[in-house]
């Protein structure tokens, strides 16, 4: 079986690294639904796999319906108007946990391999966002439409039934859960017990939108690499993440920090100055301030 290779020895270089960000910045110009969130997911697999073959993974895709369609005795490429919601989810659950064994990674969580689609696709194995993605897009190509729902601590995908909504979370091979099961399965995470206790927020059941389905995914990938000091590849993924989502000061901070931290002194001064002009009342605006004083001093110093 294929192996996603040791991320030390394949790096890419800048040139290769620039195609990348080009490309998605492409992707991101659009607006939100015509964004393809396979093909977003391997562009971000491409920084770290250069050579990644994109269309072979969404051939993948495209095999994983067919088999979908089949069980469902769908004729056929031309999808269904409304596809039966019920049964069509118990086929892709038999097809992607039953038959193909995509499971969540429970034993090596924090690998960043679980957040490159292409391994997850190769390994059979993820983490709830990822798998998520996988459903959704099975899902997309036999007509079914699912929703992305970012919950707190957990991310699951949701379907509209004929009479209320129904919850799967992909992590745990596709289990359907109730509303009330969600919000209690948060009461858990958050350590309460009683609805007093612990404020649930209607908008954690709001689907999420591609943008933010796919700054969620960097994010993880982000801090996989921040929390191994890996600030190289941080720096790699906070680029994308601004490229997304242009107007978010706090990656503005955290890619100046990065920055800080590879010794890119003006880079890091732009990026800082940039986070005070989007958030002029932010609470730790006078810590950046002095943060910018220091890197001016360096850079005085260096010259």
């Amino acid at each position: 079986m294929f192996k996603c290779p040791g991320m030390a020895e394949r790096f890419p270089d800048e040139t290769t690294q620039q195609r990348t960000y080009r490309a998605f910045e492409t992707l991101a110009a659009g607006n939100d639904a015509s964004i393809d969130l396979a093909q977003a997911a391997l562009l971000i697999a491409s920084i770290e796999y250069p050579d990644l073959d994109m269309t072979y993974y969404l051939n993948q895709l495209d095999a994983l319906a067919r088999r979908v369609r089949m069980l469902l005795e769908l004729p056929g490429e031309e999808l269904p108007a409304q596809p039966d919601p019920l049964p069509t989810l118990h086929a892709i659950n038999h097809v992607l946990f039953a038959e193909e064994h995509f499971h969540g990674n429970q034993a090596d969580y924090m690998n960043a391999e679980n957040s490159f689609f292409n391994c997850v696709l190769e390994q059979r194995t993820g983490i709830p966002i990822t798998l998520s993605l996988l459903y959704i897009e099975v899902a997309r190509r036999v007509g079914l439409q699912i929703d992305g729902i970012g919950l707190p601590y957990h991310f699951m995908v949701r379907c509209r039934l004929p009479e209320h909504l129904i919850y799967i979370d992909p992590f745990e091979e596709g289990i359907f859960l109730s509303e009330e099961e969600c919000r209690e399965r948060i009461r858990t995470m958050t350590g309460h017990t009683t609805e007093g206790k612990s404020k649930l927020h209607a908008h954690w059941f709001t689907p999420v939108s591609a943008r933010q389905f796919l700054y969620r995914m960097l994010n993880n990938l982000k801090q996989v690499y921040l929390r191994n000091d890996d600030y190289v590849r941080g720096l790699t993924i906070s680029n994308l993440m601004v490229i997304l989502m242009p107007r978010i000061a706090s990656e503005r901070k955290d890619r100046g920090l990065i920055h800080l931290q590879l010794k890119h002194y003006a880079r890091a001064l732009h990026d800082l100055m940039a986070y005070l002009e989007l958030a002029p009342k932010a609470r730790d605006r006078y810590e950046i301030l002095n943060q910018v004083k220091s890197i001016r001093l360096i850079m005085s110093m260096l010259n």
